[in-house]
């Protein structure tokens, strides 16, 4: 016969040892410290084995606590999946997933391809979300987010792909200077795109970098196009506006249908982009599905190299 064991107090003891704080622990569980406490004390006298010792106010998992709490975990989690199951109708299958992303990166890498994954996956809505900065990122409650830095607390990371940077040019503009990269680099009009002030994408190249590495003279640097957003530069290089350091994640398609042409070699630095999910998702099996569609399709493209 199954022991009746006290769930509520189990479920206390793995978020109080999750978080090291009662406090943060009854914050999730939407009670009171005083009654993790007396879940806690339930579940000690339950098991009539000591799970915290107690000092100074504060208490510490045992050895015996910490080496059980991950399969108590991961025991919670399956709880929740086939609780989750058990309401899902034939209606069903029907999940949701909501998905932060640059507003470049999604207008030009992720939406063109997302119907390859709802064609596949037509049980599972996807709420796309997008931004401008880092702190806009980070204020997102999103299940999964593609970012260009790893670190974000109640987030773990996992390389997606290393971006290059490539000076590229409408076909146009490159005809006027004979296709002759090194003229075009030194003559014709610079788009930049600005992004220190936004948190992001610092560690790409700017024009100052990438032409002082490869010995290249211009009268300023500076010069030129300024956007806030890759987005708008890339469209402005299609339209022949000036050749802009553009980001392979991002120029891969106008490249591949010719609207944007290569003029001269990568920058050798190549950026990685991360996938940020929650410790705790809320949905398990949606959040898998569009992460192995995801790792499918960005890592073996043409535009990038894995992580």
């Amino acid at each position: 016969m199954r022991r009746h064991v006290p769930l509520n107090a189990i479920r206390a003891f793995e978020a109080v040892v999750r978080h090291g704080s009662v406090v943060r622990a009854a914050n999730e569980l939407c009670v009171t410290p005083t009654a993790v406490s007396h879940q806690i004390r339930l579940l000690e006298d339950f098991l009539q084995v000591e799970l915290f010792s107690r000092r100074n106010s504060r208490i510490f998992p045992t050895p015996g606590a910490l080496a059980n709490v991950a399969r108590v975990s991961q025991a919670l989690d399956l709880i929740d999946d086939a609780v989750r199951d058990l309401g899902v109708t034939d209606e069903r299958a029907h999940s949701s997933l909501s998905i932060s992303v640059s507003a470049s990166c999604a207008s030009l890498w992720l939406v063109p391809r997302i119907g390859e994954f709802m064609a596949g996956a037509p049980e599972t809505d996807i709420h796309v979300r997008t931004f401008l900065t880092r702190k806009e990122a980070e204020a997102q409650d999103s299940e999964l987010k593609i970012c260009p830095w790893r670190g974000q607390s109640g987030f773990q990371a996992e390389p997606l792909v290393e971006e290059s940077t490539t000076p590229v040019c409408s076909p146009d503009l490159a005809a006027r200077f004979a296709g002759d990269g090194r003229e075009i680099l030194r003559h014709a009009p610079l788009i930049h795109v600005d992004r220190g002030h936004l948190g992001i994408e610092a560690d790409f190249p700017d024009w100052a970098r990438y032409l002082t590495e490869y010995g290249l003279s211009r009268p300023n640097f500076n010069h030129g196009l300024r956007f806030n957003q890759s987005g708008q530069a890339v469209e402005a290089a299609m339209a022949g506006a000036g050749v802009l350091l553009g980001r392979s994640l991002l120029i891969g398609r106008a490249v591949q249908a010719g609207k944007l042409v290569p003029v001269a070699e990568a920058y050798p630095q190549r950026i990685p982009s991360y996938l940020l999910t929650p410790l705790k998702p809320r949905s398990r099996r949606s959040l898998d599905t569009f992460r192995d569609w995801l790792l499918k399709t960005a890592r073996p493209d043409a535009l990038m190299q894995a992580a």
